[in-house]
């Protein structure tokens, strides 16, 4: 059940030694939840390739301060915190990482850690930033997507952290992956008549999409939307480039509504 602020969960698990214990083990619900801290460690185990259920393991034990001090006959453990000592069966485990399920999924809302030593991030939701700056991280994260080149995730970490000394490890580019990730998806819902999915060809990229040729396309797709924002007048290229990226996003969204309108007005006979 959650605690009055609705942060944790805390699950009561029966665990047997010569007679009933309970044991109360609180973790996050939500992305949202997580600490800078467990952040970093969710994305450290992603780094290292474990099977998500390993993932939901490692973060329940070390988040809960519990030990494996032994495996037992009949998929058992000994567990160890503190001055507590008890048994848990594999299926027990296994109820009690399921409240993590929501690791298998993209966050819902963009989450980023805060900070890579003493550079901070840009907003997660990218509210007032540059739509310049949009631009160019979204044209590395799609480059990245195509050809998993982790140069470019050390290229956006160097926009997104706001320096060119930032000096990520593993974890904080498959942090910065997870945050583009999300973010993408959080923009296809708020401005659903501009970002609309393309259908997928071929083997695809890591997000299920293929897109051949990708750096033609990247650069002919930034043409459009500026094109589409200063309606051809060259002269207001540079404003709104400096555009919110906010505004700039709901300008192409209704545009693109529009022209979806104008087009299903021709289809009728």
């Amino acid at each position: 059940m959650k605690n009055d602020n609705g942060v944790f969960y805390t699950l009561y698990l029966l665990m047997y030694l010569c007679d009933m214990k309970v044991f109360n083990i609180k973790s996050p619900t939500n992305w949202a939840e997580l600490t800078d801290k467990q952040l970093l460690m969710v994305f450290h185990l992603f780094a290292r390739d474990l099977s998500a259920a390993e993932v939901k393991a490692l973060c329940l034990m070390k988040w809960n301060h519990l030990k494996v001090l032994a495996t037992l006959p009949r998929h058992r453990f000994l567990i160890k915190r503190g001055k507590e000592q008890v048994v848990l069966k594999a299926r027990q485990i296994q109820q009690a990482t399921s409240v993590l399920d929501f690791l298998d999924s993209f966050a819902p809302m963009p989450i980023r850690i805060a900070r890579i030593g003493k550079h901070r991030a840009l907003p997660a939701d990218f509210e007032k930033v540059p739509f310049e700056q949009y631009l160019y991280v979204d044209n590395l994260f799609q480059g990245y997507l195509n050809t998993q080149q982790d140069e470019l995730l050390l290229q956006m970490a160097q926009i997104l952290y706001g320096s060119d000394h930032v000096k990520p490890t593993k974890a904080h580019l498959v942090g910065i992956f997870y945050w583009m990730a999300s973010l993408k998806q959080y923009f296809a819902s708020l401005f659903s008549n501009f970002y609309k999915p393309a259908p997928a060809k071929g083997e695809g990229n890591l997000l299920g999409s293929s897109q051949p040729d990708i750096y033609s396309q990247l650069r002919d797709s930034t043409n459009a939307m500026i094109r589409a924002l200063t309606g051809g007048d060259i002269t207001k290229e540079e404003r709104i480039l400096k555009m919110d990226t906010w505004r700039a996003l709901t300008e192409l969204d209704a545009k693109a509504k529009e022209a979806e309108e104008l087009r299903k007005a021709y289809k009728k006979p």
